[in-house]
């Protein structure tokens, strides 16, 4: 079992790098014609630049380090020490402590060497707007959240497994698919944790929004400026929720450089994903996930796996960090098929979108959130294939062009 884990562990490395050293080859590709006139010479220089140190940074911290001290707490028995601390007492206390101090050390590891990463490499490209104050409490928001959804989880599976044995994992499959689901619906709530959310002025933009969701009886609880700008310049915004609970967040960063015309066509897109019903198509996909998770988790909660790293029963902690090594090479290979359909789509966003707005504003949307964000115009096949969930810049722009017959309505 050790050798097994740590095949895992240095093979999902291997494959990581090895995207990363695709993304490199296709540093001089030829740029698609459609898209060549989204930067000059030097801000393409710009793009290619920020593209390689955003290569490194991820080889080094995400490739070499993280892999080294997973691989240390595997071989250093770690868990099994810790638990050496809190053997015999209360299962839950014992479990979540072997559990959760291997995992918060790698959140903290993350937060270190994202350090470089946001006051370096984002700061010397002109995004990063964030404090150090502002870094330290956003990372120690995300390791409270973690560690609050992670305990709760593991102790919810202790519970249920001492009660139902096995069944627990039927139990679970409901559970995690009800998690994603209040995800989804909740993310304005854990979006405020970070930001703040104030309600759009009164104005032709509010009214343009707001018409446009009335004609396609999207039912809206609020339209929200997101004060993105304290922490990067990158462009974005979202749309969440169900029913009367949907709400849109315009990036404040993405109101200054958009023009009205621009911001109607990111939401008629994100309209356009809820009028198809992409969410609850992707569900089935989703359930996929979930047995991935679960087959992860039944097989590092076997006794051979805890007994074969030092352990003399099962050890509900060590299991759950196995699983999460686990999930994430069976999750590169789960979400093939959900990237495949993800991209779908976005193209069908799309054409609802160029229908909505027409193919100008379309493209001069495309080319400048490409600009903007210093998107990677020349992303190799494969990488596409295994990490994009939206088609390129050059192929969106082209599938505006292939429906150019489209009109405004």
């Amino acid at each position: 079992m050790q050798i097994l884990i740590i095949t895992i562990v240095l093979a999902t490395a291997a494959f990581e790098l090895l995207l990363q050293l695709l993304t490199y080859s296709r540093r001089n590709a030829p740029l698609p014609d459609n898209v060549k006139d989204i930067y000059d010479a030097e801000e393409y220089k710009k793009n290619q630049a920020y593209k390689m140190d955003n290569l490194k940074y991820i080889i080094v911290a995400d490739g070499i380090i993280d892999t080294l001290l997973t691989l240390a707490i595997f071989v250093l028995s770690i868990h099994v020490w810790l638990y050496g601390f809190v053997e015999g007492r209360n299962i839950y206390a014992a479990n979540l402590f072997v559990f959760l101090v291997p995992i918060i050390a790698l959140f903290i590891l993350s937060a270190i060497t994202g350090i470089y990463n946001t006051f370096v490499i984002e700061a010397k490209y002109g995004f990063n707007k964030m404090t150090p104050i502002t870094y330290i409490l956003d990372r120690a928001k995300e390791v409270i959240i973690a560690a609050v959804i992670y305990s709760g989880l593991l102790s919810l599976f202790i519970f249920l497994h001492g009660h139902f044995g096995n069944m627990v994992f039927v139990f679970f499959a409901f559970i995690l698919l009800g998690l994603i689901l209040a995800v989804m619906l909740l993310y304005p709530f854990f979006r405020r944790i970070f930001n703040k959310l104030t309600p759009l002025e009164e104005g032709e933009l509010k009214t343009r929004i707001e018409a446009l969701a009335t004609k396609h009886n999207f039912k809206l609880k609020g339209i929200y400026k997101v004060d993105a700008s304290k922490r990067s310049t990158k462009l974005n915004a979202f749309a969440a929720g169900f029913g009367k609970t949907k709400t849109i967040g315009l990036f404040d960063t993405l109101m200054e450089k958009m023009t009205d015309d621009e911001i109607i066509a990111v939401l008629a897109h994100e309209i356009g994903h809820a009028k198809y019903g992409h969410v609850l198509k992707r569900t089935p996909l989703s359930m996929l996930s979930i047995v991935g998770i679960l087959f992860a988790l039944y097989f590092a909660t076997q006794p051979a796996m805890s007994q074969a790293f030092g352990f003399e029963y099962v050890n509900y902690g060590f299991g759950m960090f196995v699983m999460i090594v686990l999930t994430v090479p069976l999750m590169k290979l789960l979400n093939i098929p959900t990237r495949i359909m993800s991209r779908r789509n976005e193209y069908q966003a799309d054409a609802f979108m160029l229908e909505e707005v027409g193919k100008d504003v379309s493209i001069s949307m495309m080319k400048k959130l490409t600009k903007e964000n210093l998107g990677n115009l020349t992303p190799h096949p494969f990488v596409v294939m295994m990490e994009y969930s939206h088609p390129t810049s050059s192929q969106r722009i082209a599938a505006f062009d292939t429906n150019s017959n489209s009109k405004p309505r």
